[in-house]
């Protein structure tokens, strides 16, 4: 029987999940200051200073097509590894950390496997509790993320 660890949270009312190995901090947004990146993703919301080092934030809600919703001091930033970086992503709560068991995942139906959605990765059952699985991975995807390499963002910072 194989167990997978993962760090449950919310956003819009719908729980999710990611692998607790990649979680690597979460930090609320009134201890931190997201600052605009002119010319970037609409999933994007910004960037922050992170342990001395400048992390991008992208808007789960965004990425996710969920319904907006402005950032307030309950929001949080989930610091994630995704395709080698760690970028942080706005939820609205982090819940849980849960432990599966194989019997507990169902694997993703075929009718949301498209190519835009091949980040769900399985369904996980907590008592009576749903928990869409994602893979950080393919929903980030690696044009995303490796866009955020300092070298292309020199056209927005003055020389």
């Amino acid at each position: 029987m194989a167990r997978v660890q993962m760090v449950v949270f919310e956003i819009n009312g719908t729980e999710f999940a990611i692998e607790a190995a990649i979680v690597h901090g979460i930090i609320r947004t009134n201890r931190v200051t997201i600052q605009e990146v002119p010319g970037t993703l609409g999933n994007m919301e910004g960037m922050i200073n992170w342990r001395e080092k400048v992390r991008y934030v992208f808007n789960l809600r965004k990425k996710l097509k969920l319904e907006n919703q402005v950032i307030n001091d309950e929001t949080k930033i989930m610091m994630v590894q995704t395709n080698e970086r760690i970028v942080g992503c706005l939820v609205d709560e982090v819940t849980d950390i849960v432990v599966f068991n194989s019997e507990e995942i169902e694997a993703a139906p075929s009718f949301i496997q498209d190519a835009e959605s091949k980040f769900i990765i399985g369904i996980g059952k907590v008592e009576e509790r749903l928990v869409v699985m994602l893979d950080m991975d393919h929903l980030l995807t690696g044009a995303e993320i490796n866009g955020l390499a300092l070298e292309n963002l020199q056209n927005y910072v003055p020389a």
